[in-house]
């Protein structure tokens, strides 16, 4: 049965390292691709790969937060991932209508304080209930 793992691409070639055998080798990789499968030259096993491009690691973080708006209205949110530059967060059903691009919001999380910090954040893209923001300097 084929595995899935993730791998980092750089300079459009990632190290595909075997989950059944441990044998690694580099493989070109062409720019729009974001999966592909892989049977090891060893052994024969195929492995499904996520490919990364991100040059910045972003963590899943699942939990429960508040996004404060700027007239000081409180939305409960789910956390979806968080980065050293930005956040991603899902809201509840219709709420994402409130938020707009390019606006500025900030963030309360009771359960760690330590997680999120009291910076500000800019919007920059909303689809559907997905939202991603950056971190503003």
């Amino acid at each position: 049965m084929p595995r899935t793992k993730t791998y980092r691409v750089i300079n459009n070639r990632m190290q595909f390292k075997c989950s059944e055998c441990g044998a690694r080798s580099y493989l070109s990789v062409p720019g729009d691709a974001r999966r592909r499968s892989v049977r090891c030259n060893k052994c024969g096993a195929r492995s499904h790969c996520l490919l990364n491009r991100r040059t910045i690691p972003r963590d899943n973080q699942t939990g429960k937060a508040v996004v404060v708006l700027p007239n000081r209205r409180e939305i409960d949110i789910d956390l979806h991932d968080i980065s050293m530059k930005g956040i991603g967060f899902d809201l509840p059903i219709g709420i994402a209508k409130l938020l707009s691009v390019k606006q500025v919001i900030s963030f309360k999380c009771t359960w760690n304080p330590r997680l999120i910090g009291s910076g500000r954040y800019v919007i920059r893209s909303i689809h559907g209930r997905r939202i991603g923001a950056e971190k503003k300097d």
